[in-house]
């Protein structure tokens, strides 16, 4: 059984589609991640199964009950917001318990419950004090207590990071899958930060203007998108995606073919940037002009125009400290089976199982009879 489904769901703002059919199922158990870049509807859509918006058409069953027609508080769910919502004049204690006194909930309860929860979330040393004593991870922690709290199976988190410095995210994204984990919460996570999403989610439901681009595993969406935005926004840096000429009864770049011909039009080749190698400019299958190089630590991104289509560029995630001089010409190689294909002006995947055979195979050996 499907602990919540969503068939179908619209909405509109006047003329502006901000959910445009969006239907997937949600298991027990399971840690979604609504990913998507500013304005996409990932927050609308959790708005909207919170019931703090209504959808205009469509269904939201929750255990295989229809609960579209009910108001937030009748929809047995939980949510941590952006901000944290904290009451300033309140204790933690008070805060935690904020809920379950509005709710009416078993008062002999309380105590345990908030000790359990205090406990879990290493927030004991802190019941008596106020928001405002606390770091912001502190009160983070408080944020995710009123949900842990309150024993909802649903927990909705609308990006409850983004206010946090780059260290203490990295943190609370180990905190919270763990703690999603340990309590078998069924959780929905919006995010603009893939890497969010890739470390933490069971599923990724990306989004684009409104609508659903692909779901699946972090993995899925990384070795196997359907797309070019997916391709894309999922990795960084981002994938290269290079426009293909015909030539030699194939497409590639100058008279050098990387793929047969295709029944396609608009065909572009996707690699990922850790994908190519740098090599003698005599070895590569295509060669670049140096435009920059930026050393992170455990890698060097190196910036480059491709020579034979001087207004696109493309990036290559080299190991280690590697240095270039700027304008310094080199030659670029991949394997085979690192390249993606993409048609037209959508950039979607181009599948065939006669290309993957023949991408599996030397493609130059295919080709040495055509290529000058």
């Amino acid at each position: 059984m499907n602990h919540l489904t969503l068939h179908k769901i619209k909405k509109s703002w006047g003329t502006k589609t901000a959910l445009d059919n969006i239907s997937f199922d949600i298991h027990q158990g399971e840690f979604i991640a609504l990913l998507g870049p500013s304005g996409c509807g990932k927050t609308t859509l959790l708005r909207t199964i919170a019931g703090l918006e209504s959808a205009d058409e469509g269904e939201i069953l929750l255990k295989e009950k229809e609960v579209s027609h009910l108001g937030p508080a009748d929809r047995n769910l939980s949510m941590v917001f952006q901000s944290y919502a904290l009451f300033p004049h309140l204790t933690i204690r008070e805060n935690l318990l904020f809920g379950l006194k509005a709710r009416k909930e078993d008062h002999s309860t309380f105590e345990h419950r908030l000790h359990e929860t205090a406990k879990l979330l290493e927030l004991d040393a802190f019941l008596d004090h106020l928001p405002a004593q606390l770091s912001g991870g502190q009160q983070q922690r408080v944020a995710l207590g009123r949900a842990v709290i309150s024993k909802r199976p649903l927990c909705l988190m609308d990006e409850p990071l983004s206010n946090l410095d780059a260290k203490l995210r990295q943190t609370m994204r180990r905190e919270i899958r763990q703690l999603q984990q340990k309590l078998n919460l069924t959780l929905i996570y919006v995010t603009h930060d893939q890497t969010e999403a890739m470390t933490m989610a069971d599923r990724i439901v990306l989004m684009n203007n409104g609508h659903i681009e692909q779901i699946g595993h972090p993995a899925e969406l990384y070795n196997n998108p359907c797309n070019g935005f997916v391709a894309q926004f999922i990795g960084a840096p981002a994938m290269n995606i290079i426009p293909l000429n015909a030539v030699n009864h194939g497409y590639g770049l100058s008279h050098s073919a990387f793929i047969p011909h295709i029944d396609a039009t608009d065909i572009s080749m996707g690699l990922r940037a850790e994908a190519i190698q740098v090599v003698p400019i005599a070895q590569g299958k295509m060669t670049a002009t140096v435009i920059s190089y930026e050393y992170l630590g455990s890698d060097t991104l190196l910036l480059c125009n491709i020579d034979a289509q001087p207004k696109n560029q493309v990036t290559i995630k080299l190991n280690g400290l590697h240095q270039y001089v700027v304008g310094q010409t080199i030659g670029l190689d991949w394997k085979h089976d690192a390249q993606y294909i993409f048609t037209g002006q959508t950039l979607n995947r181009y599948h065939s199982k006669s290309l993957q055979q023949a991408t599996h195979q030397n493609i130059s050996l295919l080709f040495q009879e055509k290529v000058s």
